[in-house]
């Protein structure tokens, strides 16, 4: 059972669902909250090189930056540890100097699951949009991570879809989720896209197996659709109102492309749900 949850903090919507949704979860599975805010003080003073005259205004203007990114750093630390008391669960603040990616990759190792705003954006002293942050850690991190959108329930409801292909990713996805405390007292639905629905019905129902030998029941669906892999998973999970979808980052199979290029962008924007991810 995930019992120390690491979540990050920038201020934006998405990251407000996602402090609503950690304390949620914390409540669930009785775990204690980290609430992460970075300060980025490397891509802050990177900047570009400046002629005669101008290393002075620079170092003005970078400083004012930092008293800035620090203020803000101190607030979301302020606010988070506020919002967990009044909630009754447990939490600290962190604060770190760094670059955001390597700072909550290295962070999110100590913790058994990392939560984070869809739409968070970490560099916002230097850049409008953080995508780039985002997408760095799903393709690196060792550790589940859940992503919450800005549009997410506050609470998880009462079910939720696995995405199951075979896979590494969506066996260790299925066995991470089966000992988070997250399938407790919610039903769960497995579903494999494929073309053949033979094929996808047994793959979906091997993971059922799997679940139940964790203590787990689960319900196996095969999708055969001419849809895209991601309308076909988001068609299937509305019809189901899941409150979470989960699945493996990086899958070798039919729902492969779902982490790179445009699907990764198509999936993301097209969530409404939180998604609990796993490399």
């Amino acid at each position: 059972m995930h019992k120390d949850i690491l979540v990050c903090l920038e201020g934006s919507p998405s990251s407000e669902a996602a402090v609503g949704m950690s304390i949620e979860i914390a409540r669930t599975c009785k775990a204690r909250l980290a609430g992460l805010a970075i300060i980025d003080e490397p891509d802050i003073r990177a900047g570009a090189a400046t002629g005669i005259g101008g290393s002075s205004f620079k170092h003005e203007r970078d400083e004012a930056l930092m008293v800035d990114a620090r203020k803000h750093a101190d607030d979301w630390v302020m606010l988070f540890e506020a919002r967990c008391r009044a909630a009754g669960v447990p939490a600290r603040g962190l604060e770190i100097v760094g670059r955001p990616a390597e700072s909550i990759l290295k962070e999110m190792d100590a913790h058994d699951l990392t939560v984070i705003g869809r739409d968070a954006n970490f560099r916002f002293e230097t850049e409008e949009d953080d995508a780039q942050t985002r997408d760095t850690i799903l393709h690196k991190a060792t550790r589940p991570v859940l992503l919450v959108p800005e549009s997410a329930a506050p609470t998880l409801g009462h079910t939720v879809l696995l995405a199951y292909d075979g896979s590494g990713a969506a066996k260790r996805a299925l066995n991470s989720f089966a000992a988070s405390g997250l399938a407790t007292s919610r039903d769960v639905h497995v579903a494999t896209v494929d073309d053949n629905g033979a094929q996808a019905w047994e793959m979906a129902n091997r993971a059922v197996q799997m679940l139940e030998a964790a203590g787990i029941s689960a319900k196996g669906h095969n999708i055969v659709s001419v849809l895209s892999n991601v309308d076909a998973l988001f068609e299937f999970a509305n019809k189901l109102n899941a409150g979470l979808m989960v699945m493996g980052a990086f899958a070798h199979s039919r729902i492969k492309h779902l982490f790179s290029g445009s699907a990764t962008k198509g999936l993301l924007e097209k969530s409404t749900v939180p998604l609990y991810l796993q490399h």
